[in-house]
């Protein structure tokens, strides 16, 4: 792929995390009708959404080093 001078090449990893945001982005959209920056920042307690999904994150890393082991040391 080439670039402009003025554009930058990016990593993978990282074009992927952009993909992913701008898909997430989509989404909120079509469920909410607007943007996370358009939300007043009182409408939610944005620590504890973090900390929700923070959890649930740690639920599906758990899960996904499980089904690894499984797939590495089947029984």
């Amino acid at each position: 792929m080439k670039h402009s001078q003025n554009e930058i090449e990016r990593p993978e990893v990282t074009r992927r995390i952009i993909e992913l945001l701008d898909k997430q982005n989509e989404k909120g959209l079509k469920k909410y009708g607007t943007t996370i920056d358009q939300v007043p920042d009182m409408a939610y307690d944005w620590k504890l959404m973090a900390l929700e999904e923070a959890a649930d994150l740690i639920q599906y890393l758990q899960k996904e080093v499980i089904r690894l082991e499984r797939l590495l040391n089947p029984i």
